[in-house]
């Protein structure tokens, strides 16, 4: 009895028609790639973010952002002892608040 025989329909491991065939139902365009100054990984809406996230997510440096805080603009923050943070919800909340008044 032979137990590594292998019928039509079973490939092995090292196959190179499986290979084959995996490389020729790949797509050849790529899809583009995310910008540098967004974030890679998705964010939830309950998170708190700092000014690097919330930079990121806006598009803007981080120093437009501390200058919306200091004239009153921007989405509202909140400082956790030392540390400036904004809840992710907020902030997506006042980026839809800016496209309903345009």
């Amino acid at each position: 009895m032979r137990q590594n025989s292998k019928g039509p329909e079973q490939l092995g491991l090292w196959d190179t028609r499986r290979e084959q065939r995996l490389a020729n139902e790949r797509p050849t365009d790529k899809a583009p790639a995310l910008p540098a100054h967004r974030p890679s990984r998705p964010l939830e809406y309950h998170e708190l973010w700092t000014i690097e996230d919330v930079s990121a997510y806006l598009g803007v440096p981080k120093q437009t952002i501390y200058s919306w805080r200091t004239t009153g603009y921007g989405p509202k923050g909140i400082r956790i002892g030392k540390h400036l943070r904004w809840r992710a919800a907020t902030v997506i909340t006042w980026t839809l608040g800016l496209e309903e008044t345009q």
